[in-house]
């Protein structure tokens, strides 16, 4: 299970990505491990004294209690704008193709799949009696299906099945065709996608998880998605968990599915318990989560290493942290000056307050761990208040009376909306003083997770 770290958004609702905060190593945790004094290494480091397990744990027979931070709700694969909820569709979804440990594309709800010579035609075959939690049938119109919503005009989420290039998908978003040409259903196991080009992530993009045609797509049509939104707090999946139910704040809670195709989860129930940094690791402690996620710095790592039950994962994690710009206010449409907001920002000091040790600056949105992370030619933006104020002055911004820039009788005032979270506690002092220092005048607003990611939605 991975818990992704959100990142911190400003208030508008066009960004450029621009600053990326810190590469963090993760702790999760049943867990601990070494001295404060140490870099702890990666790897599992094993509890000490499984005695002390505390007694409300051991009474737990059958059922696991992960932590998790701030879900908002929306329960589907491809329409949730939240880390969280994309981490509880996880658990009731299962992908077409799946990847293993090392990012390789291996078979899920898929048994097999060929390609074309010319690396333009896929047909996919399913593993026969497929089913979802509910026990209809799971067949490739059910693919189809899902397909075809990522291509309709209204749809809004995050997968970009454009870049596919199935044939016919512009033509179905344009309203030009009333169907998809290059999806055919071959027979209730098989699929074949037809692209216009090949794609080194084609296979990738047409297989994900799979939505139920019968019960998202009743009263379908090209450009209806709202009786489909509806279904976003009652989810049917294929996933090895089915949903139960979801209290706001508190947990939501599953029951291992009986039609799951790996077979039935050995675990009867799991429940996501909702924790954050200052009630994490108490519940861990009292035996009231098996599973968490914890920043990864000597202090946490210390003090989990004196519960004695508790086994530590440390791990090179893919999350980052990074500040958006909105490039709709006009300040910020000039990239000289969002060039100084970078150099002008002290990261290696942000990451060596909060980590200790356990994180870097990032320079591209990509985890050094990933076999695509490459920096060569990559400008590192060191911090450098220098050259963040020479490149203010080429644009324009010269210092007024109280330090803070100038330009067309406009202060140059920014707004950083940011989520209550132990990066940002740091965050906000560090870059209002950074930034004041070069002449820029920070006011940053603090608000719940999905509020800041609503915000950003709509500007």
């Amino acid at each position: 299970m991975s818990r992704l770290l959100p990142g911190l958004k400003t208030k508008r609702s066009r960004f450029s990505l621009a600053l990326k905060i810190a590469l963090i190593s993760g702790a999760v945790a049943f867990s601990s491990a070494a001295s404060a004094d140490d870099i702890l290494k990666e790897g599992i480091t094993p509890a000490t004294d499984v005695s002390q397990i505390p007694a409300s744990a051991k009474l737990r027979k059958d059922t696991v209690v992960a932590g998790i931070s701030e879900p908002q709700g929306i329960f589907n694969p491809y329409f949730f704008v939240n880390g969280w909820d994309e981490n509880v569709t996880n658990v009731i979804f299962s992908r077409l193709i799946d990847w293993d440990s090392h990012g390789n594309l291996v078979p899920g709800l898929a048994e097999s799949w060929t390609v074309s010579a010319d690396n333009k035609v896929y047909t996919i075959k399913l593993r026969p009696n497929l089913t979802f939690s509910d026990g209809s049938p799971l067949t490739a119109e059910d693919v189809a299906f899902t397909l075809t919503v990522l291509l309709d005009p209204k749809y809004d989420g995050d997968t970009d099945i454009t870049l596919a290039n199935i044939t016919g998908g512009a033509e179905y978003k344009a309203g030009t065709a009333d169907s998809v040409s290059g999806l055919k259903v071959i027979d209730p196991l098989t699929l074949q996608v037809t692209t216009s080009e090949p794609g080194a992530t084609t296979l990738a993009k047409i297989g994900g998880p799979v939505l139920s045609k019968a019960y998202y797509g009743k009263g379908y049509q090209r450009g209806q998605l709202d009786y489909l939104r509806t279904l976003h707090g009652k989810p049917l999946g294929n996933g090895p968990y089915v949903y139960d139910k979801y209290l706001p704040g508190q947990e939501i809670r599953f029951h291992a599915n009986s039609h799951y195709y790996r077979g039935t989860p050995p675990t009867p129930r799991f429940i996501y318990r909702v924790t954050n940094p200052s009630t994490n690791f108490q519940l861990f402690q009292t035996g009231e989560t098996d599973y968490d996620a914890f920043t990864s710095r000597p202090d946490d790592i210390e003090q989990l290493k004196m519960l004695g039950f508790a086994n530590i994962n440390l791990y090179g994690s893919s999350d980052y942290s990074q500040v958006e710009f909105n490039v709709r206010r006009p300040a910020l449409q000039d990239v000289k000056v969002r060039q100084a907001l970078i150099y002008g920002l002290d990261r290696q000091k942000l990451i060596d307050v909060v980590y200790q040790g356990y994180g870097k600056v990032a320079i591209e949105p990509i985890a050094p761990i990933s076999w695509a992370y490459n920096a060569e030619g990559v400008n590192p933006y060191k911090y450098d208040p220098a050259q963040a104020k020479k490149l203010l002055d080429e644009a324009g911004w010269k210092p007024g009376p109280d330090g803070i820039r100038v330009k067309d009788g406009r202060r140059l005032e920014l707004t950083l909306l940011v989520s209550k979270k132990v990066l940002n506690d740091a965050l906000i002092p560090i870059a209002k003083e950074n930034w004041q220092q070069i002449g820029v005048l920070l006011k940053p607003q603090v608000v719940d997770f999905n509020a800041l990611m609503a915000q950003r939605k709509i500007g």
